[in-house]
Order: C-alpha cells, then structure tokens, then sequence
C-alpha cells in the first residue's frame, strides 16, 4: 500500500479550502490530517464527520470553545494554542500545508512549515503583501518552493520552471474585467452588493469577487507576482481575457510567448499544486472551441484607480503595500454590509495609503501592528461616509 500525503488545510472552510477538500475527494492518495477554520464551525463539523482529521484548529476562541459541545462521534484532537498548531504542521505527522485562509492568521504557520521542508501551497495574499520578501528568503534559504493556488501565479510558475527568470521580457496575468468593466465612474454609483457579486466567468468566493470587480485583485496579483517570482514590478503588466481562459502569458528576451491555459476552475491550480512535481491525469472540462475563444486586449492602467493605488504603494514600498491590503479589505468589507458604496472602496483606500509614512525594516510583529491600526484607521474613515 502507498503510503498517503498527510495534508493540513488552513481555512478549511473558506472557499478554497472546500475546493482543495472536493480535489483531496477525487485523489486518494492525499489524507486530510488537519482541518481549520476562524469561526465557521457547522462548516468545520461537516468536515470533521467527513474527512475525519486527527486534529483542528479553530482560531476564534469563543467558537472554539462553543465547537466543544458540538456530539461529534469521532475521537481527535483539538489544538488550543497557535504555537502547538505551528508545531503540528511542521512535524513528522504532515506533509502539505495548504494556506487558504485570508487574514494575517497563517504567516507564521507557513514560515514554520517552510524551515521543515514541508510542501508549501499558498492562496493567501497577505503573506505575500505583508511579509513577502522574508518569506521568499526563507523559501530560499531552506530550498524550499513555495507553490501558488492562484491560477495567475499558477501559470506563471508553471511557464518558469523550465526557464531563467532572467530572461523573462514580460509576464502577462489576466483579468476578466469584473462586471463593470468599461463603464463609467458615474455609472457606478448606484451599484448594489448582488450587481459587484455577480462575476462574468469565475466562481469565486464575495470578498475576492469585489476585488474583481474594483481590479484591486488585479493590482494585488501584480505585487504577489513581483514578490514570488522576483520580477520586478515594471515588467508586470494585467490584460483582459473576458472568458478567463488564459490565465498568465511569459514573454521572453528571445521573442518567444508562452501561455497557460485551462477553464475556470480553481481545482486545476489546487491539484498542481498538491501533485507538485508530478502531473496527474485532472479529469475537467476541455475549453469549447479553445482557439476562437482567445481574445486578448490591453488595460490602460491610468483609467483604473486600483493600479494607481498599486503602483503608488509600489513605489513607496516598505509598509506601504500593507496598509494597502489592510485598507482595501476593511473597505470591501464595509461595501459587502452596506455602510459604503461601491465608490467609496478606492477612494478610501487612496486617503488610507496617502496619509500613511512608511517603514521599511520590520519583523513580523510590527508589520501586524500596522496591519491591525490600518483596519482602525479604515472603518473610522468609513464610519464617516
């Protein structure tokens, strides 16, 4: 019998931890050892009595607390402290960390798994926005590949494996514009929170699909690119792809293009990332007509806050790019509870990173300080619209 890859899932219950789950369900070869969530613990139960891990965690600790009165007919064993959690998936009992969850929760937990050459399979944003340079010098100094779930990132680090960084020209991510794209400022002042949800081409989780919508997920990719793959910023450059079948394109220094494609489904990029090195036999959906669908168009960057605000956090870097994520997901979040209009998302986020000062050396507890006061400073401008 093959012995089976022991995989722990951070954010279990989040919309990428479900499709890694549905993906772990058609390869069983993989054995889910550790589930966790923040607060979603009917979603946790499900799991539990499904997948039957030997340990969860759950970060929010009146749910935890809550979650141990729950009739669960199953023995196993519940991680009280984020210490014995950085412990467990960095022991000789698990083998994939996979980092889902949003929030700043889970750096730490990926820096311990990394040092113990733990595979690494990353969705999460803010370890790249907040802590990505030291990450990748961990990833380096321990020789240890960090593997994205975007499909962006996916593709991107698919289409270099084979070939020198240095040579690369450009790097290409694509969007599918969300479903404004093209329409006036003034148009968009009447949008409602079911109109920004109701994205064109992918299925996708409501915070990540008003980034879509805004392109500030666009913007951030464009960071997350330039931090994973050391490729300086300039050199990457967003295009639209309205059937978001091509999801990043790498020119090279000798004229050559190379692309990846596939449907949009984001278990393609979670079982890559989970077989990694290996290629396994994915039964999805073959693109219809796959050629007549490639229809590629530039963005204009200056007709778009969400890139302005991206290169300027760019250009000032340091804590900068931070304190845009923090701002942006405090926005979007007001949006989604109806406190602010869909307008107002850039233009808080702009005050935000505008009357921030940078800093640029820090260790892991400063940056989440500043993470933590930019969330305040944000709902306090909000609660002012």
């Amino acid at each position: 019998m093959v012995n089976k890859k022991r995989v722990s899932i951070i954010g279990s219950t989040g919309f990428i931890g479900k499709q890694t789950l549905n993906v772990v369900d058609k390869q069983p070869w993989f054995k889910i050892e550790l589930l966790s969530c923040c607060r979603n613990i009917k979603e946790l139960k499900k799991q539990i009595s499904k997948y039957k891990p030997s340990n969860i965690y759950i970060e929010c600790k009146k749910a935890r607390e809550k979650f141990k009165h729950y009739n669960i007919k199953y023995k196993f064993n519940i991680i009280e402290k984020k210490s014995e959690l950085n412990d467990f998936v960095s022991s000789d009992s698990n083998d994939i960390l996979v980092a889902s969850s949003s929030g700043i929760s889970s750096i730490d937990t990926v820096i311990a798994a990394l040092k113990k050459k733990k595979k690494i399979c990353v969705a999460s944003k803010e370890i790249f926005l907040l802590y990505g340079k030291e990450i990748m010098k961990i990833s380096k100094k321990f020789n240890n590949k960090i593997i994205p779930i975007d499909s962006e990132h996916s593709g991107v680090f698919q289409l270099l494996e084979s070939n020198k960084v240095e040579d690369v020209k450009k790097v290409y991510i694509t969007a599918s514009g969300g479903p404004f794209y093209g329409r006036k400022i003034k148009d968009l002042s009447k949008i409602k929170k079911q109109d920004a949800l109701n994205h064109p081409t992918w299925k996708m989780g409501d915070k990540i699909t008003i980034d879509s919508a805004t392109l500030m997920n666009k913007g951030i990719e464009i960071i997350e690119a330039a931090t994973i793959f050391n490729i300086s910023s300039d050199k990457i450059c967003p295009i639209i792809d309205k059937k978001s079948k091509i999801h990043s394109i790498v020119e090279f220094i000798d004229g050559n293009y190379l692309f990846c494609a596939s449907i949009n489904d984001m278990r393609i990029p979670i079982s890559y990332a989970l077989n990694y090195p290996d290629k396994i036999n994915f039964k999805s959906k073959k693109i219809p007509n796959f050629l007549e669908t490639l229809s590629l168009s530039e963005i204009n960057e200056k007709d778009h806050k969400a890139f302005r605000l991206v290169r300027y956090a760019l250009k000032k870097g340091g804590s900068t790019i931070a304190v845009l994520n923090a701002a942006n997901n405090i926005a979007v979040n007001e949006f989604l509870e109806g406190r602010i209009k869909f307008v107002d998302i850039l233009n808080v986020v702009e005050k935000v990173i505008k009357n921030h000062a940078p800093i640029y050396n820090y260790k892991l507890n400063k940056i989440l300080y500043i993470y933590k006061k930019t969330e305040n400073i944000t709902r306090k401008i909000c609660n002012k619209l």
